[in-house]
């Protein structure tokens, strides 16, 4: 994606009195010493849902070939900013209300130039107990299967922003 759709993006999107502190659990609790980010919630059927599902389709084509039916939840538009800013080590994979529907392939968008933050690197558990780690920039987007472990490092400086999405279908057999 091009530098300026990312800073539409932002422009549109990025409004502190919207952004609230990332939950990480079912009981909806702020937890720092997993997760400190703030984010907020955009709807499935806007058009940076629709550039990001064409992201996720042609992945799928491509590599995955898994039976996906729509998007899991809503488009999420994370922040993370220091003093340690980060996500720890977890998967996707996770139902929604929709019974028998599950997170099969998650997305990721970054927004922020890389040279705006410091730190902030996505690292992927790779099935080769490999860590696999991406320094995002601007416009790139990484799609992987959510059954893949993975985090965000802490921001050391700046401010990392960036789009995540999850794709489902029914449960594999």
């Amino acid at each position: 994606m091009s530098k300026e759709i990312c800073n539409t993006i932002i422009k549109d999107f990025f409004d502190e009195s919207y952004l609230e502190p990332s939950v990480v659990s079912n009981k909806n609790k702020f937890n720092p010493k997993i997760r400190k980010s703030t984010n907020r919630w955009l709807y499935t059927d806007s058009w940076v849902a629709g550039m990001m599902s064409h992201f996720i389709l042609e992945a799928n084509k491509s590599f995955f070939d898994f039976e996906l039916e729509g998007w899991n939840d809503q488009i999420q538009f994370t922040v993370y900013e220091p003093p340690g800013g980060h996500y720890s080590w977890h998967i996707d994979v996770m139902s929604n209300s929709k019974k028998y529907f599950v997170r099969k392939l998650s997305i990721v968008m970054c927004l922020s130039s890389k040279n705006d933050y410091g730190g902030g690197e996505i690292e992927l558990f790779h099935p080769t107990k490999k860590v696999k780690t991406f320094k995002l920039d601007a416009g790139d987007v990484i799609v992987f299967p959510s059954i893949v472990s993975h985090r965000v490092k802490p921001v050391t400086s700046g401010r990392r922003i960036s789009l995540v999405g999850w794709y489902g279908g029914p449960p594999f057999r």
